[in-house]
């Protein structure tokens, strides 16, 4: 039985752009980030228009915005599900899936990271310094644990970007367990979710001395700060089981939206609202200063789902094109791998490529970037989605099914 997305909703063209908006702001926020000191005259050009300036330092955003995108196709086969009356899909395949389009290129870059940049970036004998964190860096960033410890959670200054990983696959140990739940009582999942983010936002600002007390004497060799400690707290699946819930709610009004059955009024006000959300997300990164720590991330997520169903929802023609193909789809398409090879392209471009013209320097990283990310695509996220596909669709194709059209579809 085929239980992934695509293979039960078919591909939705918009949420390709929105992936690659996503990608895009983050390694754009990243760029900043990492040359702000070499004097990069694109980032002064970017400093002269103010607003957009402030919109592409929260690129941070980008990540709520693949959490809200996480939530919203995952879900769906588990609402089909329920409204034909099926059982859910089997946590199993749910597993595999997720395996086979996460792990493999994960595990690639990873292998890249400890015997090509870490070289690139601290000498040959890197691992001399301190053998042993480097071999625990391996295990916990093997087994998607590396948010979990300071020691960890910056990827050994090398691809501080994977903390995100971590969550989203421990939101996936947890999906087949939320999302019955959700399919019940969407509501109330999300009221709790929402309550559970902002008590771990609260908590991590003013509370949780155990926690913070054992990771202290845990690094104590290391001399963490309590500043350092708090800081990796932030970067717990608590802190976004709200985004998640958030966007399985919106999975469940765009398929009402698709086959007729929302309510009139999410009709009447998707439109306005997904035009209005990008002026709420610029309002709450405008007086962020109003907010308790983390909330404005809230609202502006809020405004993120917005849009984000607004655009699922679209049958606009202009939305179409700048979404479902061109630029920001190709973005969309290999996002995955170019959010893995960013950072260290980043770090290694800025140790390797002083001399390059900073005029060229954002053109020409942008390119390899692109380069990177679709040999990744191409050679290794796409033969391990086709054989999970092939694999899964054997009977269908011993009832007569295309061969060809089968092979197509595969969880995105």
């Amino acid at each position: 039985m085929r239980d992934g997305v695509r293979d039960e909703v078919g591909r939705i063209p918009a949420l390709d752009g929105m992936r690659g908006i996503a990608v895009l702001w983050v390694v754009a926020f990243h760029y900043i980030g990492f040359r702000q000191q070499l004097g990069d005259p694109w980032i002064a050009a970017l400093a002269r228009v103010t607003e957009l300036d402030r919109i592409v330092r929260n690129g941070y955003l980008g990540v709520d915005l693949f959490f809200l995108l996480s939530g919203f196709l995952l879900a769906l086969p588990w609402f089909l599900h329920a409204r034909a009356g099926r059982p859910p899909p089997s946590a199993r395949g749910f597993y595999e899936r997720r395996v086979r389009r996460i792990v493999p290129a994960y595990y690639v870059q990873l292998v890249l990271l400890f015997v090509l940049v870490m070289p690139l970036l601290h000498g040959r004998s890197y691992w001399k310094s301190d053998l042993w964190v480097y071999l625990w860096n391996a295990v916990a960033h093997g087994l998607f644990i590396q948010n979990t410890t300071p020691l960890t959670g910056g990827s050994m200054n090398a691809n501080g970007a994977l903390w995100t990983l971590a969550v989203e696959v421990q939101f996936y140990v947890l999906m087949p367990l939320m999302v019955p739940l959700v399919v019940r009582a969407p509501r109330v999942v999300l009221a709790v979710a929402l309550a559970i983010t902002l008590w771990w936002q609260w908590a991590v600002q003013h509370d949780l001395r155990l926690l913070v007390d054992a990771q202290l004497a845990l690094g104590a060799h290391w001399h963490w700060s309590e500043e350092i400690v708090r800081y990796l707290l932030t970067m717990q699946l608590p802190g976004y089981v709200a985004h998640f819930a958030l966007g399985m709610v919106l999975g469940r009004a765009w398929l009402a939206l698709r086959d007729g059955t929302a309510p009139r009024w999410l009709r009447a006000v998707l439109g306005p609202a997904a035009i209005a959300a990008p002026f709420v997300v610029w309002l709450a990164l405008a007086h962020s200063g109003g907010f308790e720590p983390g909330h404005a991330r809230l609202v502006a997520a809020a405004a993120l789902g917005v849009l984000l169903l607004g655009a699922a929802a679209s049958d606009a023609r202009a939305v179409r094109a700048v979404l479902g193909r061109g630029p920001l789809a190709f973005a969309g398409r290999v996002s995955y791998s170019a959010y893995l090879y960013h950072v260290p392209l980043l770090l290694i471009w800025n140790a390797w490529a002083k001399d390059v013209d900073g005029r060229l320097a954002l053109p020409a990283f942008m390119t390899l970037l692109a380069a990177v990310s679709w040999l990744s695509w191409r050679y290794v996220e796409q033969p391990f989605l086709r054989s999970g596909s092939v694999a899964r669709t054997v009977p269908d194709r011993e009832r007569g099914e295309d061969r060809e059209d089968l092979q197509e579809r595969h969880a995105p």
